[in-house]
């Protein structure tokens, strides 16, 4: 009835973009061709071949829109665990990814929903990024979590790390461990500043091209250090501006990582050089730093050994007795500066705040 409902709503309410904009629901003898081609915490993944393909239209003369023909392509259909009694909690973050489909094209299209006969279970459609993740580029808030096809790389789930059947549950802790900021080990709730440090931890993945902490176990012990200022190491020959960047976006208190627009300006900064010295940067160095470092990604060995004991998949665990989260003083004296804080006080970036148009409001929540 909630998948039902929400359904229902997406088409009362679709916009246009290049036609009606909707979720389909879409029967389960519609696809074929289906094969496992990925599985995490609480999610499996399958790639399907969709016998009908998605409700295109084009617009006629008077404005009125006509269906095209049916064309069958690949999608993935994403299944979701104990989703036979979904959560109320669960389907908001449905939600939450169809209203970010809607507003920006930087997520995975979110085509409808689809039902297991034999499990009972439900199964997002959503658009197959042929190139597989991050992960297998170099060899939910995490590198298998962002998708590659083509030039463009986009965030698959938004939240669905979670048993759909289950809500938010106090003291308990979803998600995967070397990403999780050390407020939420501690038992805070999530919040986007979580998300911005694990971006930080994606970071320092992307530079090393090996997963954080891929060489010791999962546990406790883990949880604690990064609680004590325990980071994810960094490749060689990395640019110290993007270290800092990176080290102030795992920094241990919350209210001094970047918002999501800074990181945004910086970035976009970072790829387009320009004439101007912007957000405390000299356009010269950013370059020349970049230039160097890309001397030595040929240099840069992605291969490594796992520990038997690490899990990079979403599960639920609960941390007793952490120690309160710090920086390690090298951290702080090299990259962080929390005294001066020069790149945050640039009055290019004082005052940003994320755009209206990546906000959702309380209508969208509710709904």
């Amino acid at each position: 009835m909630l998948i039902d409902n929400f359904i229902k709503d997406t088409i009362y309410n679709a916009i246009l973009r290049d036609g009606p904009l909707f979720l389909e629901w879409v029967s389960f003898n519609r696809f074929k061709d289906i094969k496992q081609i990925g599985e995490g915490g609480f999610v499996k993944v399958f790639s399907a071949t969709w016998i009908d393909g998605n409700a295109q239209y084009t617009k006629r003369d008077d404005g009125s829109w006509i269906k095209k023909a049916p064309e069958s392509f690949q999608v993935a259909l994403k299944w979701l665990n104990g989703s036979q009694n979904m959560s109320a909690d669960y389907l908001n973050e449905l939600k939450t990814h169809w209203s970010l489909y809607k507003l920006e094209n930087t997520t995975l299209t979110f085509y409808g929903m689809t039902k297991d006969p034999k499990t009972e279970e439900f199964m997002m459609i959503m658009y197959f990024a042929n190139d597989g993740n991050l992960r297998n580029i170099l060899s939910n808030f995490h590198s298998r979590n962002i998708l590659k096809s083509g030039d463009v790389s986009y965030i698959s789930v938004f939240g669905l790390s979670g048993p759909s059947n289950e809500q938010k549950l106090d003291n308990k802790i979803c998600g995967v461990l070397p990403y999780v900021s050390p407020e939420v080990l501690n038992g805070e709730p999530y919040t986007l500043s979580s998300d911005i440090y694990s971006f930080g931890v994606v970071m320092a993945e992307v530079s090393s091209g090996k997963p954080p902490f891929y060489n010791r176990k999962h546990d406790t012990i883990l949880a604690l250090e990064i609680c004590n200022g325990l980071r994810p190491e960094f490749g060689k020959g990395t640019p110290e501006i993007y270290k800092k960047l990176a080290h102030r976006c795992m920094n241990a208190n919350p209210n001094q990582r970047p918002t999501a627009n800074e990181l945004y300006e910086i970035l976009k900064y970072w790829y387009n050089y320009s004439d101007n010295n912007k957000y405390g940067y000299k356009v010269e160095e950013v370059e020349a730093a970049f230039q160097e470092a890309d001397k030595e990604i040929p240099n840069i060995s992605i291969s490594y050994e796992k520990d038997p004991d690490v899990i990079y998949s979403s599960r639920i665990f609960t941390f007793k007795n952490l120690s309160k989260p710090i920086n390690s003083s090298l951290v702080t004296k090299l990259y962080l500066n929390e005294d001066d804080n020069e790149v945050c006080q640039d009055p290019q970036l004082i005052g940003l705040e994320i755009s209206n148009s990546l906000k959702l409001n309380d209508d969208d929540a509710d709904n």
